[in-house]
């Protein structure tokens, strides 16, 4: 069944437990409630008309009772005067008392009967109505829950639709289980990274990290990573290059800060005391070897080195430099090259 978002609470909002989140809005959720109110509604219009006509028919069968009754006493003091009558008027007079407590046995067990199948219709007339009121309790659930509010104090982040990434917004249909909004703990927050294959393969847990809000940037926390994505995703539909995502913890926080603030994060891959660091962009190939150009006076020597680790921007030159030099950053026309 179809449910759209018809309003959503601005993202960012701080919220206390009770707010409303979300209101969302499914005509077949509403039409179920409608029509079980109906049916409870016609069960309980049946119960009492029924139960008005049994009571009808019960009261019928008592006026007949008591009509026999009475006929009868009448009988009985006509039988006071039966040495006066003729054998045949006696005779007369015994039937009709005969048949009228033959009529007042018959309508007795009617009456019996009648109280019998009353209750028995009253009684599954009364399931009804309780099977009634059970769907409609089922319904009125599922329409409240169209209504989405906070059992929480926090700040209202939007979640992303897993079938285009894009957040969720007024107007987009839903389905169960779908998550709309979150209300992080801000007391434990966390950082969610995005690292290309290359950074991806250098990172382990519990390497810590010194990380910088971007809206902040004078604050500095720390931190340190606690889980990496087993497989990585597109950078963008139909894309062949891979990010992967990695989430850290935040050792220090501060209460103004919001969920979905940007920072930059510095992770502390390998700690090597005592070496040479060059630049990146200062190493060449050449062959099978790496080089880089020490600038001597006006000219530049080719120096072999051996590099122990990099990232993308430095490398460990453990062979071949004293710390001393200084090295070119491009390479030096041949002219100028020793």
């Amino acid at each position: 069944e179809d449910v759209t978002i018809i309003y959503l609470i601005p993202e960012g909002s701080m919220v206390s437990p009770g707010d409303t989140l979300c209101l969302l809005k499914a005509p077949e959720v509403e039409n179920q409630y409608l029509q079980a109110v109906n049916e409870l509604e016609s069960a309980q219009a049946e119960y009492n008309k029924s139960a008005a006509d049994l009571t009808l028919q019960y009261l019928v069968l008592e006026s007949q009772v008591r009509n026999i009754e009475a006929t009868t006493e009448i009988s009985r003091l006509d039988s006071v005067q039966m040495e006066f009558t003729s054998p045949s008027s006696r005779k007369i007079i015994e039937l009709e008392l005969q048949k009228a407590e033959l009529e007042k046995d018959i309508t007795l067990k009617k009456l019996n009967f009648l109280k019998q199948i009353n209750e028995s219709e009253l009684q599954k007339m009364k399931l009804k109505i309780k099977q009634c009121e059970n769907r409609l309790d089922q319904a009125e659930s599922k329409l409240n829950k169209l209504a989405v509010t906070s059992t929480v104090e926090g700040c209202v982040i939007y979640e992303k639709l897993w079938t285009s990434g894009i957040k969720v917004r007024e107007g987009d249909i839903t389905w169960g289980n779908m998550p709309l909004v979150k209300i992080p703990d801000l007391e434990s927050m966390q950082v969610k990274l995005v690292v290309s294959e290359a950074d991806y393969k250098r990172l382990a847990k519990e390497q810590t990290m010194e990380i910088r809000v971007d809206a902040f940037p004078e604050i500095k926390l720390s931190g340190k990573v606690k889980s990496k994505a087993p497989v990585g995703r597109p950078v963008k539909e139909k894309s062949t290059v891979k990010v992967f995502d990695v989430t850290a913890s935040l050792d220090s926080a501060s209460l103004s800060f919001k969920p979905g603030l940007g920072v930059t994060c510095q992770v502390l891959v390998q700690s090597i005391p005592d070496t040479v660091v060059v630049p990146m962009v200062s190493i060449f190939d050449e062959d099978s070897i790496k080089v880089v150009f020490v600038a001597e006076k006006m000219k530049f020597f080719r120096r072999e080195v051996s590099v122990a680790n990099y990232n993308n921007k430095e490398a460990i030159v453990k062979m071949g430099l004293s710390g001393t030099e200084t090295v070119a950053l491009m390479k030096p026309p041949e002219s100028l090259i020793n």
